[in-house]
């Protein structure tokens, strides 16, 4: 049932397809009109709806294969402003279904042949390049080239792969994935790391005791490469700066054996609010939660901790297949305005390192100017004259076949 390519649908049942082209069109709208996000927007219609575990599944990867398309889809030659259902319309019959009779005069607009002639013409113009928005095609072109630019965007509107990380608070990998194997759930094991699996689909796996019990967390293996390039030991005190919903943080707290003080840190309380339950679920029980509020909180921690992370916000552009959404709000504007955040909080949070300690930046995106580019300034202005540089990675979609991630590890003098 998966949806590998976006322009082609799996085999549907034909009695679900009303069901499936009314989940679609409720998405659409509360993405549209509501202005929530995909994940949100899909959670909504999925909570609010009655349908079987093999509808669920169809209707997540059917939602996210149309967003992967919606460069498209907004830029068809509609003859008038088109409704949600018009947009499903358009996305369902160039993936090659066909609407039912009874529903042909409600979702199909009357240019139907039209547009999906103008669709077909520019996909084949443009390939690739046809699902992505012609601004960001240029800034990626310019910032990593045409040929590999083309090689992360083939990567980008695939599906994604599913990884866990082992917690290893709770369990090893060997253990875990014993325990998914009870369940019928095969896992096979990620060798750049010890705690990093990939299994072929999550749609029964928040169901088991082995998610309750908190075994593991879904997390993407770039993503599982960042904490430990803190170096974070038991008994030191890390600050996870940008902290979020916990990702990174209950890494770290493994890492640290649950044994010294780890300071998550967000300026989003409703985010914190969601680590504490996810710590809790995973027995992380060394983390201190702390609402930025004012600059006041960075300057009470000054030269306080071993490690700091700074998972800084970014355009994202790392991981567009999760989250094909991203650049709906997006344009060159919004990202220059991100990497000036970016500078601002490599000025502002590496104040809060020990001298001789460390400080990880961390960015989801492909983009040079959110990663190596900052590193480069940060280091050439008078507060990095004390930094050192120890170590630089990058995880490219196209290459290493996990999402987009930036790294860098910065030593402070003593």
């Amino acid at each position: 049932m998966a949806i590998r390519n976006p322009l082609h649908l799996p085999r549907i049942e034909e009695e679900d397809i009303p069901i499936l082209l009314k989940a679609l069109k409720d998405i659409l709208h509360g993405m549209l009109t509501e202005e929530k996000r995909a994940d949100t927007a899909i959670r909504h219609v999925l909570r609010n709806g009655a349908y079987s575990a093999e509808q669920r599944s169809l209707i997540v990867e059917s939602g996210y294969a149309m967003l992967r398309t919606w460069e498209i889809l907004k830029h068809a030659p509609w003859k008038a402003d088109p409704k949600p259902l018009h947009y499903v319309a358009l996305w369902f019959t160039l993936a090659g279904g066909t609407i039912p009779q009874e529903l042909r005069n409600r979702y199909m607009p009357d240019e139907i042949d039209a547009l999906i002639t103008h669709c077909e013409t520019v996909i084949e113009q443009d390939g690739i390049f046809a699902f992505f928005p012609a601004w960001f095609n240029e800034r990626c072109i310019k910032e990593i080239g045409n040929e590999l630019w083309h090689d992360i965007a083939m990567s980008q509107i695939a599906e994604p792969r599913v990884f866990l990380r082992t917690n290893t608070l709770v369990c090893n990998r060997e253990v875990l994935i014993d325990a998914l194997a009870k369940h019928h759930i095969k896992a096979i094991a990620i060798p750049v790391n010890d705690t990093g699996i990939e299994i072929a689909s999550s749609d029964k796996i928040f169901t088991t005791d082995v998610f309750r019990k908190g075994m593991f967390e879904m997390q993407d293996i770039a993503s599982q490469m960042i904490a430990p390039m803190l170096y974070a030991l038991p008994g030191q005190r890390i600050i996870d700066a940008c902290a979020g919903e916990g990702g990174k943080t209950l890494h770290i707290s493994a890492l640290m054996q649950n044994k010294g003080r780890l300071i998550a840190m967000d300026i989003h309380e409703y985010k914190l609010e969601e680590l504490k339950r996810r710590a809790r679920r995973a027995g992380a029980w060394n983390i201190e939660t702390r609402l930025i509020a004012s600059a006041k909180e960075i300057k009470k921690l000054k030269s306080s901790a071993d490690a700091v992370l700074i998972d800084a916000p970014c355009s994202g552009t790392g991981v567009l297949k999760r989250n094909p959404d991203t650049l709906m709000k997006k344009s060159n504007t919004s990202i220059d305005e991100l990497i000036a955040i970016q500078n601002q909080l490599l000025d502002s949070y590496s104040s809060m390192v020990k001298p001789g300690g460390v400080l990880v930046y961390a960015s989801c995106s492909i983009l040079p100017s959110e990663g190596e580019d900052r590193i480069a300034q940060f280091l050439a202005s008078e507060k990095g004259q004390n930094w050192t540089l120890d170590e630089s990675r990058r995880w490219c979609p196209a290459k290493d076949g996990f999402d987009g991630f930036y790294g860098a590890r910065l030593r402070r003098s003593p």
